[in-house]
């Protein structure tokens, strides 16, 4: 390989945040610690995302109801943080227990603009600035439910199994309708 196409590889890499130049003479490149690198892409791609999000928004399109199949823990875990962030008037979740301390960040933002968020686990959470409740029965439900209701706006309705996570989010009327029924029924005994 010519010594120009490797540098110019390596400083492709720099430019990614992939790899780091070191001060000195003769120039040195080290890789950037693989969890650094998997923040920065995660960072790129959330800014990415939410400037995607507002041009789209800016188009005048009609209001369309739309339908998505979610099949990953992270996938839903977005799609949560996303639409949470984004709430102007409530939020309802129903989540694992350990989707809290991942969701915690996003959920802050509603809680400090006083909005009305009600928050419930199959099992106990603690977290530091809301309270969240414990269902009071385990609901038949195939696996650990999860359920988001985000200003009656959009919905997401799924269930996790072990590691696999499968579910659909949607703006559809009829389908928030029917997340926030399945909610209030699952928490009616509380």
């Amino acid at each position: 390989m010519a010594r120009a196409n490797a540098y110019s590889a390596l400083e492709g890499l720099v430019g990614k945040g992939a790899a780091r130049v070191e001060p000195g003479r003769p120039r040195q490149y080290r890789p950037e610690a693989p969890t650094g690198l998997i923040a920065r892409i995660s960072t790129r791609y959330s800014q990415a995302l939410d400037h995607l999000s507002a041009e789209l928004e800016g188009l005048s399109q009609g209001n369309t109801p739309t339908v998505v199949e979610v099949g990953s823990s992270r996938a839903v875990l977005q799609l949560i943080t996303h639409d949470v962030t984004r709430a102007t008037r409530s939020v309802s979740l129903l989540a694992p227990a350990d989707a809290f301390p991942l969701l915690s960040p996003s959920l802050r933002r509603p809680v400090s603009a006083g909005l009305a968020l009600t928050l419930w686990s199959t099992a106990p959470v603690q977290l530091d600035f809301i309270e969240v409740r414990v269902l009071p029965d385990q609901p038949r439900w195939p696996g650990t439910p999860i359920l988001g209701i985000m200003d009656l706006r959009t919905a997401i309705i799924g269930s996790r199994n072990g590691d696999e996570v499968l579910g659909h989010w949607s703006s559809a009327p009829w389908f928030v309708a029917a997340a926030q029924t399945t909610l209030d029924r699952l928490s009616a005994a509380s």
